[in-house]
C-alpha cells in the first residue's frame, strides 16, 4: 500500500476522533444542563458500566492479574463516562467515518465502509477497556498519557469558559465539569477511536487488497 493510502487513513481516524471528542463535550453539556432529564440516561450508563466490570470480574476469576486489573478498572476508571462515550464514537465513526472513506477513495464499495464503521466502535471499546485495565502494568507510560489527556481537557475548559461572553453560562457550565468529570477519560476514548479506527482500517484494507490480487490470476485466465 503507498503512503498516500496510509496517510489517508490517518486522516480518517483523527476526523474521527475529533468528531467524537467535540460529541462527547457535547454529551457533558446537556447532563450539566439538563441533568434531571439526563438523570435515567447517566443511570443507564452507570448501571451498564458496573455491567461490564461485572461481566470482567467472572471472566478472569482465579487470575491473580486479572484480578489486579479488573479492581484497577473498578476503583480507577469512571466506566459512566466511558459508556456516555460509545454513542459518540458510533455518531463520528458514521458521519465522519463513512463519508471521508469514501471522498477520500479508501474502500472500494460502501458496504466494506459501514462494515469498517461498524467495526470499529466495539474495537475502541476493547481497546479502551484493556488498556484501562492493564495500565497497572506499564505505569508510567500510563501517567504520561493521563497528564497529556488532562492537559486536553483543561484545554478544552479554558476554551469554553473564554466563550462565557457569547455562550450564556459557560463559565458556570465550566465550573461544574471541573468539580464532576474525569474528562480525561473522554480524551481517552477519542485517542482509542483514533487508533482502532486506523487499524481496522488498514486491516480491511490489507485483506481486501489481498483478495483483490489473489483473483486477478484468475480473471486473466
Amino acid at each position: 500500500m503507498s503512503l498516500l493510502a496510509w496517510l489517508r487513513r490517518l486522516v480518517v481516524s483523527l476526523g474521527i476522533g475529533t468528531t467524537s471528542y467535540i460529541i462527547m463535550l457535547a454529551i457533558m453539556v446537556l447532563s450539566v444542563v439538563y441533568d434531571k432529564e439526563a438523570e435515567p440516561v447517566i443511570t443507564l450508563a452507570f448501571n451498564t458500566g458496573r455491567g461490564i466490570v461485572d461481566a470482567f470480574d467472572s471472566l478472569v476469576s482465579g487470575s491473580h492479574w486479572g484480578q489486579v486489573a479488573v479492581n484497577h478498572l473498578r476503583e480507577r476508571v469512571n466506566m459512566t463516562h466511558v459508556v456516555l462515550s460509545i454513542p459518540a464514537i458510533l455518531i463520528a465513526t458514521i458521519v465522519v467515518g463513512i463519508p471521508f472513506n469514501a471522498a477520500l477513495g479508501g474502500t472500494r464499495s460502501a458496504l466494506q465502509r459501514i462494515a469498517i464503521a461498524l467495526t470499529s466502535v466495539p474495537a475502541t471499546v476493547v481497546l479502551a477497556v484493556a488498556l484501562f485495565s492493564f495500565n497497572v502494568l506499564v505505569p508510567d507510560v500510563y501517567a504520561s498519557l493521563l497528564r497529556f489527556a488532562d492537559w486536553v481537557w483543561q484545554v478544552s475548559l479554558n476554551a469554553l469558559s473564554a466563550s462565557g461572553d457569547s455562550i450564556p453560562g459557560a463559565r458556570k457550565l465550566t465550573n461544574a465539569a471541573r468539580q464532576g468529570f474525569s474528562g480525561h477519560h473522554y480524551v481517552i476514548m477519542a485517542l482509542c477511536s483514533i487508533v482502532a479506527s486506523f487499524l481496522v482500517n488498514a486491516i480491511f484494507a490489507l485483506i481486501f487488497d489481498r483478495r483483490h490480487e489473489d483473483a486477478l490470476p484468475q480473471q486473466a485466465a
